[in-house]
């Protein structure tokens, strides 16, 4: 009973340190595209909040650095992306947000 009770901290242990170093802030948050749940969506690129990862299909070796600047006409204003809406915003509606929170 002992050991089971060992076991189970232990797991539990990892699974915490797990979640904690999942996420590495200063890290640029590029991600894996050969994990099909990061494939067509916009991931945040710690490093610059005018730019985001894409990864245009499965199995492809690195995603390709997207700006915000390329979806806007020169004629509007500045953005940045926006991690909680996946989408770039004018930099009046941008705030800061936490990597890893």
């Amino acid at each position: 009973m002992k050991a089971a009770l060992v076991l189970l901290c232990l797991a539990l242990l990892m699974a915490l340190c797990a979640g904690v170093y999942g996420c590495n802030p200063d890290g640029n948050n590029k991600p894996d595209c050969t994990n099909s749940t990061n494939v067509e969506v916009k991931i945040r690129n710690f490093w610059d909040p005018t730019r985001y990862w894409w990864c245009a299909s499965l199995g492809s070796q690195d995603p390709e650095v997207k700006t915000c600047a390329s979806e806007t006409e020169s004629t509007e204003e500045t953005t940045g992306f926006d991690p909680t809406t996946k989408s770039c915003i004018p930099w009046g509606q941008w705030k800061w947000v936490d990597p890893c929170a």
